[in-house]
């Protein structure tokens, strides 16, 4: 049967619709009851000056006749991300990204994305004061893990048995991002994380350092001391002969970092002495279980009669040393010189604090 120009017209629309030139011959053949080779269609088609597809072409047109790809280019510019727009429509992203490339569309990065749909929120940016600075990188020296988790996350991270100290570093931390922490499969031990805007605390990586950094000047040494003692210091309150000893003692393997710190407490005029507490390898036993110095332990311990000073000058905050700073207080105000006189309120305070860790109990004052 001879082609007319009637049928060449109809079957160069359809083709143009996106058909094959197989599904084209089929058409004509059902609705016009006209048979023709696809051959010989695209032999006139090419004759009136139609640009056939070529195999890949027709492949990827095949799979896409479905697609109404002007409406999903509109879906995509109104900031529907690639995600989303592949859960609605069934289509696969990766096709969705072809389609997207093809057509000269900018693609979202992955955090743009996400921010988009709202799978993740943009962390808050903060400007810290200067203690306000020293003093949570005092905190993070001593005790805590930050790990950079991502060019906009930093997360910190850290285990303890006291709840109370757990509680402090919730609140502390809990304004500034997403913060948690829960019991782990060890009984008795909590596990605390945070995840904080990396632009505002990356000053947090330098912990790992070692060492007082060189912004930590007189105007903010106190607010460290103050963060380093809460994470991993002690306000010590003791028998020594038939006296008291009381004073701020800080413990560790890195000796740089105590005698560092032991400078700064000499510019302002508090002295403080180190000595080797642990070498190398030395063995002990705590509760049954064997442990091991893997490297030399220092103690910096500073002196008793400076001691009440000191510790006016030290905004600390964990409750538990509070609570021994305001009865080392008590002891000064009242003129107490021997042990025997408080060492009933000493062993009663010790308990409480021991009792509160085993039944994982918070000291921290209630808020009115």
């Amino acid at each position: 049967m001879q082609i007319t120009n009637q049928i060449v017209k109809i079957a160069c629309e359809y083709y143009k619709r996106g058909n094959s030139l197989t599904e084209t011959a089929e058409y004509l053949n059902r609705a016009y009851n006209f048979k023709v080779s696809p051959y010989g269609i695209g032999k006139r088609l090419r004759k009136i000056g139609v640009k056939l597809r070529s195999d890949v072409e027709g492949v990827i047109l095949r799979t896409r006749k479905h697609i109404d790809i002007q409406k999903l280019l509109e879906n995509y510019n109104n900031k529907v991300p690639i995600r989303e727009l592949s859960r609605n429509s069934k289509i696969a992203r990766g096709t969705i990204r072809k389609i997207l490339v093809e057509n000269g569309v900018s693609i979202m990065d992955s955090r743009s994305a996400q921010l988009a749909i709202g799978y993740i929120k943009e962390k808050k940016k903060f400007n810290l004061s200067s203690q306000e600075k020293a003093y949570i990188y005092g905190l993070v020296m001593g005790d805590l893990t930050p790990v950079r988790k991502s060019n906009y996350t930093l997360k910190l991270i850290t285990h303890s048995t006291h709840l109370t100290f757990v509680k402090l570093l919730y609140n502390i931390f809990n304004k500034y991002g997403i913060s948690s922490y829960k019991e782990t499969k060890l009984n008795g031990m909590f596990r605390f994380q945070t995840h904080l805007d990396l632009e505002s605390f990356s000053f947090l990586l330098d912990t790992k350092n070692g060492k007082v950094p060189d912004w930590i000047n007189s105007n903010n040494f106190f607010y460290f001391l103050a963060g380093f003692i809460d994470s991993d210091g002690s306000v010590m309150l003791k028998r020594m002969h038939g006296g008291i000893f009381y004073g701020i003692r800080l413990f560790g393997q890195n000796l740089n970092l105590l005698i560092g710190i032991k400078d700064k407490l000499n510019n302002l005029d508090y002295k403080s002495s180190i000595h080797l507490s642990h070498c190398k390898g030395h063995k002990y036993f705590n509760n049954g279980i064997l442990f091991k110095y893997n490297k030399d332990y220092y103690i910096l311990e500073t002196k008793r009669s400076q001691a009440i000073s000191l510790l006016k000058d030290i905004p600390i905050k964990h409750p538990e040393k509070i609570m021994k700073r305001d009865l080392i207080f008590k002891i000064y105000n009242k003129g107490i010189v021997h042990w025997c006189e408080i060492e009933e309120e000493v062993i009663k305070l010790r308990f409480i604090i021991k009792d509160a860790v085993k039944s994982k109990t918070d000291l921290s004052p209630i808020s009115p």
